[in-house]
């Protein structure tokens, strides 16, 4: 009986050793067919234009950690994390909409009451607006305040 459970462990230990060096030294061949198609195998092609590959193995595979019961959070615990998560998402956004609202508003308010505008464009020099520009700019403002102020009770998408 002992005889007989040393050969078999003696078997697996000699397929589960030479699978390991069989499959690192397996040849893989490289070769492009008339379609310009990339082929990729470990048969030798038919025709003679390819190249051989040879895999060498530097890393071993990472086991797969086991699920531990203190680490799984229940449905309940992830619903309460994400409804969470949510409420802070919306808490930042409600901020800059709400920052982007007055400067919109400070916008309107100062284009409404001045005549001549200045401002700095790109190359960091002052020019005044023209009268097409300052409606443009109003415009934009007006349209600044409708996306980002919103009326008590109503809701935004």
């Amino acid at each position: 009986m002992i005889i007989r459970n040393s050969a078999i462990i003696a078997i697996w230990s000699a397929v589960i050793f030479s699978t390991n060096i069989m499959a690192k030294d397996v040849a893989i061949y490289r070769w492009v067919d008339e379609n310009n198609v990339v082929h990729f195998s470990q048969h030798e092609p038919q025709n003679k234009n390819f190249s051989q590959l040879t895999t060498f193995s530097s890393y071993r595979a990472k086991e797969k950690e086991q699920p531990n019961d203190a680490k799984m959070l229940s449905v309940d615990q992830q619903l309460s994390d994400y409804e969470k998560e949510k409420a802070a998402v919306l808490a930042k956004n409600k901020e800059i909409a709400d920052k982007n609202c007055k400067a919109a508003q400070l916008n309107e308010k100062m284009l409404n009451s001045f005549d001549k505008v200045m401002i700095t464009d790109a190359n960091g020099k002052n020019k005044a607006l023209s009268a097409k520009e300052k409606n443009a700019q109003l415009a934009l403002s007006k349209k600044h305040i409708s996306l980002y102020c919103s009326q008590e009770g109503e809701k935004k998408s």
